[in-house]
């Protein structure tokens, strides 16, 4: 047990003696509390995995007087309650399983003791659980002892007595044998103090996260051992150093949103998110540990050589790093792990490739994200929905990244802060808003005839303002409690093809991508489905209200793509504007459409 932290077997405790100070409070696990963990150790029993891993025990080394005899053993910070119910488990086993007073015959050792300093008749119970509700103590003891009798006594749970030889194989296993319960056993220094350190780990201000507890095997007191005493020292001092200012570094926002889609606040400690990609670990792990075991295997298997694993920890974020500063590698990694492609993969190929080769690996990847035949998607097929949103996003990306004149990199911060929808740029039809409810078709209108009411003011065609005021009158006289599906329906048409180029077909275009462009989820289907004009000073009024609007969208809005004399009128979207958009797609995505 040199170690600050390692892991333990069960029986690596056995004949241990615990201590259980003043500040900690009785034992009180529940019924399910027990039961859950019986269950988990008992699936382990079948499954492959070699150990089941419980949560930490933290403690300190301490000695104590009893009958005059000195005690060697340690002060239990936190791990009580498991402790307890381990205890409470191996008594049932000897006592009603095994039927003997002693493990010392089958394991050479005798059960771990538990001392307490104030509740001593809480340490006489344990030896002799009975059902006594005398004190709160008493009771949940005796009801955990008879929740684990219930338990392996239930003919549905646990199958004659290989059920429970397995079990107890298992929970008393070696840790060179085929199976083992382990803790994670965490010593910390006897000068700390122990009522802080219960406190802050029970109020959760700094929990044992995967982070720190990863933190205690390299700053350990045994860490290094195959350094002299001096540099082991050394190498702790620039491990802790440079430990803040990873911290630091990824708790900056645009960082952060660049190497992962993963919000903040799911990490107490940020620089787990590090480990957490350098380990493998899956989005959908149940295992809270799986990071520090992974670290902890590494540093088994390295037999001490830790420094090798801070090298790769320190090569990973360095790379991370390079890339963030670099704008062609910071948009082209960026894009690819805002879509999802494994970081830890990019991070292994960049260290075995040179820049070159790098950059053709980013590209057959990010190749491999989008469709080349782009222009034969449609909104209206769900298949092709995320295919046109990786399309159009990669068009945000690249249109920063290829522009020599813009300084700025992409705000994956703000990118990722958004639930994105595909905005139809003109509309054609009101056909997709809802038959049933006339609440949208009321918006749809006054929406409508505030632009109406603002070009008939600017307007000096006096056949055009006599159209115009037609128009606002036949909304005025329509759009009132009494208005039906099919008079909303005629008069959104007439409004629509008001404001759409004459004698243009859009046939299929509608719901393709020449139609398209990528906006934060907006609700308002009314809005959505309004003509071009309309849309367009809604969402310059967004832009001055400090939404953010992607580059290429406010582009499109702007009539950015279409140089064509003549064709900047701002009222419709057409032919001519659909297709210099596509040009311009084309143009900006070209490496990766081949």
């Amino acid at each position: 047990m040199k170690n600050n932290i390692e892991l333990l077997s069960i029986n690596d405790l056995l004949g241990n003696h615990f201590y259980i100070p003043y500040y900690q409070r009785g034992y009180r696990w529940t019924e399910h509390n027990v039961e859950d963990l019986l269950d988990d150790i008992f699936v382990f029993t079948k499954n492959t995995e070699k150990f089941y891993c419980l949560q930490p025990v933290v403690v300190k080394n301490k000695t104590w007087l009893e009958n005059n005899t000195e005690i060697q053993g340690f002060e239990v910070v936190d791990g009580q309650q498991r402790l307890t119910t381990i205890f409470i488990i191996l008594t049932y086993l000897m006592k009603e399983f095994l039927m003997v007073d002693s493990l010392k015959n089958e394991y050479q050792r005798e059960i771990y003791t538990l001392r307490y300093e104030t509740r001593t008749k809480s340490e006489e119970f344990l030896k002799n659980i009975q059902k006594d509700y005398s004190n709160i103590d008493y009771y949940h003891i005796s009801k955990a002892y008879q929740t684990v009798k219930n338990w392996f006594e239930n003919p549905e749970k646990i199958q004659g007595r290989g059920d429970k030889n397995r079990f107890l194989d298992a929970l008393l296993g070696r840790k060179d044998e085929p199976k083992s319960v382990q803790i994670i056993w965490y010593i910390v220094q006897e000068k700390a103090d122990s009522v802080e350190l219960f406190n802050r780990l029970n109020m959760g201000k700094i929990p044992l996260t995967n982070a720190e507890l990863i933190k205690a095997i390299f700053l350990s007191s045994s860490s290094f051992s195959d350094f002299s005493e001096e540099e082991a020292t050394r190498k702790k001092i620039v491990i802790s150093q440079l430990w803040d200012i990873m911290e630091h570094q990824l708790n900056d926002d645009n960082f952060w949103s660049f190497i992962t889609n993963s919000k903040k606040e799911k990490y107490a400690t940020k620089i787990e998110l590090l480990f957490d990609i350098i380990a493998k670990k899956s989005y959908n792990e149940i295992d809270p540990l799986f990071t520090f075991l992974h670290f902890m295997m590494e540093a088994e298997k390295a037999n001490g050589a830790l420094w090798d694993i801070w090298l790769t920890i320190e090569r990973y974020y360095f790379t991370l790093l390079e890339w963030f500063k670099d704008k062609k590698l910071y948009h082209k990694t960026g894009y690819l792990i805002s879509v999802g492609i494994n970081l830890k993969d990019l991070v292994e190929i960049s260290v075995t490739k040179n820049k070159t080769e790098f950059d053709y690996e980013l590209d057959k990847r990010i190749k491999a994200t989008v469709s080349a035949d782009f222009e034969n998607l449609s909104y209206d097929n769900s298949n092709d929905y995320k295919k046109i949103e990786r399309i159009l996003t990669l068009f945000n990306i690249e249109s920063i990244r290829t522009n020599e004149m813009i300084s700025e990199f992409y705000p994956f911060k703000l990118h990722k802060k958004q639930h994105w929808s595909l905005e139809h740029i003109h509309a054609q039809n009101s056909e997709s808003l809802d038959k049933n409810k006339k609440e949208p078709w009321l918006i749809w209108l006054k929406l409508h005839k505030n632009l109406i009411v603002d070009l008939e003011g600017e307007n000096t065609d006096s056949n055009k303002s006599i159209v115009y005021k037609n128009l606002k009158a036949e909304i005025d006289e329509s759009a009132n409690e009494g208005i039906t599906w099919d008079i909303f329906e005629k008069l959104s048409a007439k409004i629509i093809d008001i404001f759409s180029e004459k004698g243009d077909e859009m046939n299929n275009a509608p719901h393709n991508i020449s139609n398209l462009a990528l906006l934060g989820m907006n609700e308002n289907s009314a809005l959505n489905n309004s003509v071009f004009e309309v849309k367009r000073r809604a969402i310059i009024k967004m832009d001055m209200n400090g939404s953010y609007i992607p580059v290429c969208t406010k582009r499109v809005f702007l009539k950015y793509y279409n140089n064509k004399n003549g064709t900047q009128q701002s009222f419709f979207w057409g032919h001519d504007d659909r297709n210099a958009y596509i040009e311009e797609i084309k143009r900006v995505l070209e490496p990766y459409l081949n």
